[in-house]
């Protein structure tokens, strides 16, 4: 459920007018998968260095009544969805639109090498945090391991950031600790093991909603996004669930204002009389607290009909 080390062979065919550029990881960087899951996510980017208050959630449903649960502003969306379902189609949709699709030239990319194997999920997340920070929507500590990358990547093209994230040792260190984190929900699969799932993430830059996939060779532009969770859950239905309608294998992650983060839609000390039984009791049912939180103050603290609808 995690991440596609096959996928990442595309990334040295669309990077081939790059080969032999930059310099080559200085040992094998085999990078163990992240989990689908909130908590690594938000604990991967701790660790590496971002300060604002803002995590991932669970967006549990795409049918557009329900995504106004989930606080807002989103920055960013996390798609996990199935490779070998989904990576023939998709690839078909896209031919020969790297001209046209192409992304803002301000968009931060990076190329996933084959030999970084099941590494789509740090690069999923590092796709994100480099362009929200270049926008100014997230900070950073100074000095951090991502404060420093993302400093020295200015005037790289996309296939030498790639290799310059192979060669970040901090970095590494930070993913491989999120993934061996007691937090993780499923067994950590081994450096080389194949896997089908493959991260990708959303964000808007410049206006237009971009997606960031290191095996796709370029990033893609999606259009106008005046709501990067409407817009991006709009392009997951109908060119990634739609090519694969009955697999039960995609996940999808928002980033946004935590609790604490006085965000737009974050909820306000006005909701603290929101029953943290409640929370806790969905919790124990295995939905993630955030998600329960948002749904139940939607429903007015009414749990069957938060059940039925975090059930979807």
């Amino acid at each position: 459920l995690k991440c596609c080390q096959q996928y990442a062979t595309m990334a040295s065919e669309a990077q081939s007018s790059h080969e032999g550029a930059g310099a080559r990881p200085r040992k094998n960087p085999r990078w163990l998968p992240l989990e689908s899951n909130p908590d690594i996510l938000n604990e991967f980017m701790e660790r590496v260095g971002v300060t604002t208050s803002a995590k991932f959630t669970d967006v549990v449903s795409l049918a557009p009544e329900l995504l106004g649960m989930i606080p807002e502003p989103v920055l960013a969306v996390c798609l996990l969805f199935p490779s070998k379902a989904v990576r023939k189609p998709r690839l078909e949709q896209l031919a020969g639109q790297h001209v046209a699709r192409r992304a803002p030239p301000s968009s931060f990319f990076l190329t996933q090498h084959s030999e970084f194997g099941n590494a789509c999920g740090t690069i999923a997340a590092v796709h994100a945090v480099g362009n929200l920070a270049r926008g100014g929507q997230i900070d950073l500590q100074p000095g951090s391991p991502i404060d420093v990358y993302l400093a020295e990547s200015a005037g790289k093209d996309a296939d030498q950031l790639g290799w310059d994230l192979a060669n970040a040792t901090t970095l590494h260190e930070a993913s491989e600790e999120a993934a061996k984190s007691k937090r993780s929900q499923t067994k950590t699969p081994g450096r080389s093991d194949k896997v089908d799932g493959h991260f990708v993430v959303f964000v808007a830059i410049e206006g237009r909603l971009v997606e960031l996939d290191g095996c796709m060779g370029f990033p893609i532009d999606h259009g106008p996004a005046e709501s990067v969770l409407q817009a991006a859950a709009s392009v997951i239905r109908d060119q990634f669930i739609a090519l694969a309608p009955n697999n039960p294998n995609f996940s999808v992650m928002a980033l946004c204002p935590s609790e604490d983060s006085g965000g737009r839609g974050a909820r306000s000390s006005d909701a603290t009389s929101l029953d943290d039984t409640k929370v806790s009791q969905l919790a124990a049912m295995g939905f993630d607290p955030a998600a329960a939180a948002a749904v139940l103050a939607s429903c007015g603290g009414d749990i069957d009909t938060a059940v039925s609808l975090l059930c979807g």
